[in-house]
């Protein structure tokens, strides 16, 4: 049962990654189409945060391959609650964004 946990929260993270991906992009092209040379102090530092997270995460993940079982649970446990954190902020700044660039 705990295996089908671990891929399960795995399956979650990586999809939640590649959401994040996408809210990047879209948060970029928001404030480049709108001629803004740079994104409010708010803003700027989501996707600061996203930037330093995105790395940090991916250390994470590999390194649940050299763990032992008994650590790697508790792992993606962590890395998928955050990753889910990191997403919400990202469409949070979307929407700030979009909001401020009407």
């Amino acid at each position: 049962m705990e295996n089908f946990f671990l891929m399960a929260l795995t399956i979650i993270f990586l999809i939640e990654s590649f959401v994040e991906i996408r809210l990047f992009a879209d948060v970029r092209n928001i404030f480049l189409k709108s001629g803004r040379a740079k994104p409010t102090k708010r803003v700027a530092r989501i996707i600061k945060i996203e930037n330093q997270w995105s790395w940090v995460s991916w250390i994470f993940l590999l390194l649940m391959f050299v763990m032992s079982a008994k650590y790697t649970f508790l792992l993606i446990c962590i890395i998928t609650l955050i990753e889910t954190w990191v997403v919400y902020e990202l469409q949070n700044a979307k929407n700030y964004a979009e909001s401020i660039n009407k």
